[in-house]
């Protein structure tokens, strides 16, 4: 009777040392990465520019992403939102990651595409800027 409740606790002892850094662990459970930053957008009404300018909608955030793809261009992964004023947040696995940008309109940036790499317990910025088209 008590071979088997031996036998329990043996493996439930075995089990609780083991070390959770194992190669074979599947990636979730390996420390992440992040990739972070701020997008901006403008102009954002045409005609001249203003000291102050046209404040950016939250709705053109909202009609914007960032698309994480595999290092080659390849593949799409994650496609992330833009919140109301223009942050952006993920977490990814370990590696390298091409990073563009999903447009609206006319829009163009100098900043995407980009190949990055995320780092565990790092966060990566790619902060973007938007160019409407509006003049």
């Amino acid at each position: 009777m008590f071979r088997p409740l031996a036998a329990v606790l043996a493996l439930s002892l075995v089990a609780a040392c083991s070390n959770g850094d194992s190669p074979t662990d599947p990636a979730s459970s390996q420390p992440l990465g992040k990739l972070a930053g701020q997008v901006t957008i403008g102009p954002n009404c045409p005609g001249p520019t203003t000291e102050n300018g046209c404040p950016t909608p939250p709705s053109a955030y909202l009609a914007r992403k960032i698309l994480v793809y595999n290092e080659a261009h390849t593949t799409l992964l994650h496609t992330v939102d833009i919140d109301t004023i223009g942050l952006y947040l993920i977490a990814l696995a370990p590696g390298k990651y091409a990073v563009d940008l999903k447009k609206a309109g006319a829009d163009s940036t100098a900043d995407l595409p980009k190949v990055v790499e995320i780092h565990a317990n790092v966060t990566t910025n790619v902060n973007v800027s938007i160019d409407t088209g509006l003049r």
